[in-house]
């Protein structure tokens, strides 16, 4: 692997990290207006986010073994995309379908349908890339060390920018696409770069 792409993966294992925080505290704020913001919205959300991270990282990991390649995650990155701008568009249908619930059940559910999905597949890059940067078992708790600590200050930076900035001066449903946005790009410039790679390599062997 080369010194560009390593650093590539740092800088997505930083956005991801980024990326899950935003959609945490965003979620709870975006039903703010229909569920309101007790102490069951704030449960739920949080609750979904650990259950969605807990079975992410353990798909990746399993997933990880079986198609060691890069280009699957970040496809799946793009699928994250795509429900975080679904997310917003049917934010209030799904608050408005769960009003006929109890406040906590119908907080988990809202908080779970909008919501599990893309944060299960953010969490499933940090296994993805640790077996793809562990080059041997002397380094695995290295690479593992690295990409925790990584993705543990994108998601600093994540919560930072959310508390102090997005929220204060942005409609939550831009942020949340541009969040999306943000993972599009990634897979593009990755995808790109591939691309890049192999048209090389091809006029190299000619």
């Amino acid at each position: 692997m080369t010194a560009g792409l390593r650093r590539y993966l740092d800088v997505t294992a930083a956005c991801c990290g980024a990326s899950m925080l935003i959609v945490e505290i965003l979620g709870a704020k975006m039903r703010a207006p229909y569920r309101g913001t007790s102490h069951f919205v704030w449960t739920a959300q949080i609750a979904v986010t650990l259950v969605a991270l807990a079975a992410g990282y353990a798909t990746g990991g399993w997933m990880a073994d079986r198609w060691p390649t890069l280009r699957w995650i970040y496809a799946l990155l793009l699928v994250a995309a795509a429900w975080l701008c679904g997310a917003a568009l049917i934010c209030e249908a799904v608050a408005f379908a769960c009003l006929k619930l109890r406040l906590a059940t119908g907080s988990l559910l809202a908080a779970a349908v909008l919501f599990f999905l893309p944060l299960g597949l953010l969490a499933m890059v940090g296994p993805v890339f640790v077996r793809a940067l562990t080059s041997s078992l002397t380094t695995v708790g290295q690479s593992v060390g690295r990409l925790s600590s990584i993705s543990t200050i994108g998601s600093v930076v994540g919560t930072t920018l959310i508390g102090y900035v997005l929220i204060p001066f942005l409609p939550n449903s831009t942020t949340l696409c541009a969040t999306a946005g943000v993972l599009v790009v990634l897979a593009a410039v990755y995808f790109r770069s591939e691309e890049h790679t192999s048209e090389l390599q091809s006029r190299i062997t000619i």
